[in-house]
């Protein structure tokens, strides 16, 4: 018997292909619950659980919140440090369709409630020691119904136990909802030029981004994770995703303390992190370091422009690879990066990645000449879906049908990528253009020097001038005339700081990820030592 063709609406099998055809972060979470079920997870100090348990756990968090309402658009806010709780919340809310908010545990209450603010969740959930902070936050959010505590009992406010609720609830896979265009998460972005924004990112966004990060880095079941990061940045939640897709361990940490990483990369045979600065400067130089077996961790990801004589000696006193990153919350700290080996110099010119259109361009969206900076421009599926309620952002941002990035770069003849500055810290000094990024990487191959950021200051004669923010290496002593010398010798008069001020490392205002926060720095103090002579 035939069987009998009949005419369908075009409009049902296109929406049943857009379904068969989507990529969401939840299918990873789901993917790893399932066939890596008795490896190992998550690891912290104190404790363990393999990908069953966690997964359990998820599905006991997903029905306590789907029994109260919560469905897929619904937003609900998160404000702890690093944990395997906050693990469980992102797969729980993945699987729901539910957009978790992701609060920088660092913001002021007063910041904290401006997010909240924007966001407006229904519910939140918070770390024991962090609910002092919520409890501040109850009488301006009254639209948060749910305020519930990882830890029992804490001392303030009225909050809703967290294991009471999964002990109370069942752990059967829940039905599966999410959509790849659902918003997964809202990430602040670091900040580092001014008020931070909400990059809306997606869950296909998010499963792309573990995907990359585990094909470029050749990620197996054996690679751990050292998750000192936030899980409120790209650099912590990237990574989690690519650790489950597979298959590895992430271990987590509440704050970077290299003692504690050193115990567990000897402990539970961890691989691969990012070091950045003010945490990669303690990991190589910390006396404890050499008394534990760190032979399984292969490679580190960070910046190599402002201290690549740092990065050269961790790679060699570790046996490591170092990969100099680009990238952005908007993107994925993955956009572009270059590998080098155990005691290399790290090479500035980077490798685009997979899955993204790169251009750069003048500010017409014309092609730049090889070797002629110009903005970088990137479309792909890891991109933002936007800013959270910022229409006059998003028309800047994604004008011309492309991502804006707001960072200079050049492509070689190679097709490799260097990165220049940011569009917005160039300097303009007595009519010339001068980019930070080129004066910090001659100054950081001084010996003396363990960091260095350039900014520009008010000056009357010049417009502006430039003034080097300098911290040397322990044990080591420089002067502003050395630095200025080292600098003549190197540079055009027109690019030599006319002020350097020696801080220390500690005295650095930097973002939760460690990135200088220039904008602050430009407001430190000129005082007649630092002036060049």
């Amino acid at each position: 018997m035939k069987h009998q063709m009949t005419a369908a609406d075009p409009a049902d099998w296109r929406a049943q292909a857009a379904a068969a055809t989507d990529i969401t972060v939840d299918s990873v979470f789901r993917r790893a619950f399932r066939i890596f079920a008795d490896r190992t997870a998550v690891t912290w100090e104190d404790g363990q659980r393999n990908y069953g348990e966690l997964g359990r756990r998820a599905w006991r968090l997903a029905h306590v919140l789907a029994a109260r309402g919560f469905a897929r658009g619904d937003r609900i806010a998160i404000l702890s440090e690093t944990r395997c709780e906050y693990i469980e919340c992102y797969a729980a809310l993945a699987s729901l369709g539910v957009t978790a908010v992701t609060l920088n545990i660092r913001l002021h209450p007063d910041e904290l409630a401006a997010c909240l603010e924007k966001c407006k969740p229904t519910a939140l959930l918070v770390s024991g020691s962090l609910a002092p902070v919520a409890d501040q936050l109850r009488g301006g959010s009254p639209g948060i119904g749910h305020w519930i505590c990882f830890d029992s009992a804490p001392a303030v406010g009225v909050f809703e136990d967290y294991e009471a609720l999964l002990r109370a609830s069942h752990d059967d896979e829940p039905p599966t909802v999410a959509r790849g265009d659902d918003i997964h998460n809202i990430l602040f972005t670091s900040g580092t030029t001014g008020k931070p924004k909400g990059a809306l990112i997606s869950q296909r966004a998010a499963a792309v981004r573990g995907l990359r990060l585990a094909q470029w880095f050749g990620l197996t079941e054996r690679d751990g994770f050292i998750g000192w990061l936030p899980l409120f940045h790209c650099g912590g939640d990237e990574s989690l995703y690519a650790t489950f897709v597979t298959g590895g361990i992430y271990a987590t940490f509440k704050r970077a303390d290299v003692k504690t990483m050193f115990r567990l990369i000897e402990r539970d045979r961890l691989s691969w992190t990012l070091l950045l600065p003010g945490v990669i400067t303690d990991f190589l130089n910390h006396p404890d370091r050499t008394a534990h077996d760190l032979s399984s961790f292969r490679f580190a990801i960070g910046y190599a422009n402002m201290m690549p004589l740092v990065i050269a000696r961790l790679t060699e006193a570790c046996r490591i690879d170092f990969y100099d990153a680009f990238g952005q919350s908007e993107v994925s700290y993955l956009l572009a990066h270059r590998r080098s080996g155990p005691g290399e110099l790290p090479p500035l010119r980077k490798l685009p990645s997979p899955l993204l259109e790169v251009r750069i361009v003048d500010d017409d969206m014309n092609e730049a000449p090889v070797g002629q900076p110009g903005e970088c421009v990137v479309r792909g599926p890891s991109v933002m879906s936007g800013y959270l309620d910022d229409d006059a952002a998003n028309a800047e941002v994604f004008r011309g049908g492309w991502l804006h990035t707001g960072d200079m770069l050049q492509r070689e003849v190679d097709g490799t990528l260097t990165f220049v500055d940011r569009k917005r810290y160039l300097i303009k000094t007595g009519g010339e253009n001068v980019y930070p990024t080129e004066v910090e990487s001659v100054i950081a191959q001084h010996a003396s020097v363990q960091e260095v950021c350039v900014v520009g200051v008010a000056d009357a004669h010049w417009g502006e001038a430039i003034k080097a923010v300098v911290v040397l290496r322990p044990d080591h002593a420089a002067t502003v005339a050395e630095i200025v010398d080292w600098c003549r010798e190197r540079l055009s008069g027109y690019k030599r700081p006319r002020w350097v001020q020696f801080v220390r490392s500690d005295e650095l205002p930097r973002s939760t990820t460690g990135k200088l926060q220039r904008h602050e720095l430009a407001r430190f103090a000129l005082t007649d030592d630092q002036r060049a002579g």
